[in-house]
């Protein structure tokens, strides 16, 4: 067997330091990202709204999926609002789509949405939301009058 030198040694100390750091030595290392305990946001968001309290949601868009996340806030000392779809602005995009004779899967696929968009805002049912408001709005042609903003 081969005598070490004492670079060698101190090569194979920091190696095997650094493995055990790494956790791959001898040592067990402890969970980079440990998955948090208690309730996530949607279900903080469903307790609030079960107990009577009004919930704000949000629409987040950080990817290409559609996802609707709770902008839950402090959820146990607040109340939080949702927004939902106004009487006003549901009777006035039927009305525009009436007057350019447009069913309702017509003017989704005109947006690119689902139908069932169309028909919660239609029927002032759901979560508003102003993005597909918008593309209704240049789809159309039209400007619809938001009271509530001024």
């Amino acid at each position: 067997m081969k005598k070490k030198t004492k670079a060698e040694i101190e090569y194979e100390k920091k190696f095997n330091k650094l493995r055990a750091q790494m956790g791959q030595g001898k040592a067990p290392a402890a969970k980079q990202n440990p998955k948090p305990k208690g309730p996530t946001a949607q279900q903080k968001v469903s307790k609030a709204q079960r107990a009577g309290l009004q919930v704000e949601v949000v629409q987040k868009n950080t990817t290409n999926k559609k996802s609707y996340v709770s902008n839950v806030g402090k959820l146990l000392n607040e109340d939080i609002e949702i927004k939902t779809i106004p009487k006003e602005i549901a009777t006035q995009v039927a009305q525009a789509r009436t007057e350019a004779k447009l069913t309702q899967e017509e003017l989704a696929k005109k947006i690119q949405e689902k139908v069932s968009f169309i028909k919660e805002l239609e029927s002032a049912n759901g979560v508003y939301n102003p993005k597909i408001v918008e593309k209704i709005e240049r789809a159309l042609n039209v400007k619809f009058e938001r009271s509530w903003k001024k």
